[in-house]
């Protein structure tokens, strides 16, 4: 699953790619956007300023910017499917305990996201490093939850859960960011849910559950909500440097993760990290966990949080096919099926004209 719902120890993996194309991309993109510019007349609050084919408003006074239509968009979030859609079978090759790879993880993206900034003449300044607190110690503490959970439940059961995300965002998005759902969009959304619980009962694994692990997992799921929620509130209202705002995430998600590991892990287990395990968590820190969340970051600013919660779906598909590769994992007819279901519900909502269900606009002047 994605960075919050990997019940292995690192949340989130993928393909190998120069960092010089990572680093460079993110921030090249979010400058095309538009110009800075205050909106909404709001002091010291600054934003994209309006281009052809978005709007900045809300009903409560919320900078919300959006791009409708367009490519680009689509092609970034295909590279996050991709890269998320990688976690579950490259975690699945980390030999060392859960919480010692969770803590490794955020050990090594931190300093090298800071790094990256000092190169490019930028510091976390003190606004994202006060934003990002409640969304980075979400982050890192669905980490705790997740590793806390797959004692207690089956993998299965955690990434049924994980796939309901896109309906519970569906019952955000008007209250918080302003925006009218389309009956369109609900009915795909909850066909690609069903497509993407298929997709994972489809491999056969165990279902086993108590209580205290749904209710575990229950929060692992909360948690990264509120950590995919808050990250599209700020691209809504600022125009935030991606790199800077996973920079400031993975720190607070790396300082959430020192006090369960001091108490759960013994440092005997820190030695059971080695080999291979180095290469594998390199892949999870530096590609998902940099690449595919900074490039997330981006999208929340260009696609709707009501789409491309849909559009994440897709990663089982190719969590699935790695697997496949890797793993020797079969894939059942019941996959194929799902798989088709997740990728027909995605191409309907892409068909669906940008901000098509979002609520009217307030006349000039009117409050």
């Amino acid at each position: 699953m994605r960075g919050a719902g990997q019940p292995a120890a690192a949340s989130d993996s993928g393909p190998a790619v120069p960092s010089g194309a990572v680093f460079h991309v993110a921030p090249a993109i979010d400058r095309a956007g538009g110009v800075e510019a205050p909106l909404n007349g709001a002091a010291g609050v600054v934003g994209r300023a309006p281009a052809k084919g978005s709007t900045a408003s809300s009903a409560t006074g919320a900078t919300t910017v959006r791009t409708a239509g367009g490519a680009l968009p689509l092609l970034v979030m295909g590279l996050v499917v991709v890269s998320w859609g990688l976690g579950p079978p490259i975690s699945k090759l980390l030999t060392a305990p859960a919480m010692v790879s969770a803590f490794i993880r955020f050990g090594m993206s931190t300093p090298f996201l800071l790094l990256v900034l000092a190169l490019r003449g930028r510091w976390l300044s003190r606004r994202v490093f006060t934003q990002t607190a409640l969304p980075g110690l979400s982050f890192g503490i669905n980490m705790v939850f997740v590793f806390a959970a797959v004692q207690e439940v089956t993998i299965s059961v955690m990434s049924v859960m994980m796939a309901l995300q896109p309906a519970m965002l569906l019952a955000l998005v008007g209250p918080i960011f302003g925006d009218r759902v389309s009956v369109r969009q609900i009915v795909f959304t909850l066909i690609g849910v069903a497509g993407a619980v298929g997709v994972i009962m489809g491999a056969g694994g165990e279902f086993r559950a108590s209580g205290f692990g749904l209710f575990l997992t229950a929060m692992s799921v909360l948690t990264f909500t509120v950590y995919f929620v808050l990250t599209r509130m700020a691209r809504a209202a600022t125009d935030v440097d991606p790199i800077e705002w996973m920079a400031g995430i993975n720190f607070w998600s790396f300082v959430a993760a020192i006090p369960p590991t001091l108490l759960m892990v013994t440092p005997r287990q820190f030695f059971e990290f080695g080999g291979l395990d180095w290469l594998w968590i390199v892949i999870v820190a530096f590609v998902t966990g940099v690449f595919g969340h900074v490039l997330m970051t981006w999208c929340h600013g260009h696609i709707e949080v009501a789409r491309s919660s849909l559009y994440v779906l897709a990663m089982h598909i190719v969590a699935v096919g790695t697997a496949w590769l890797i793993h020797a994992e079969p894939v059942t007819p019941m996959q194929f099926l799902g798989g088709a279901v997740v990728l027909f519900s995605v191409a309907m909502v892409i068909r669906t004209p940008a901000g098509a269900g979002r609520a009217p606009e307030p006349a000039s002047g009117a409050r």
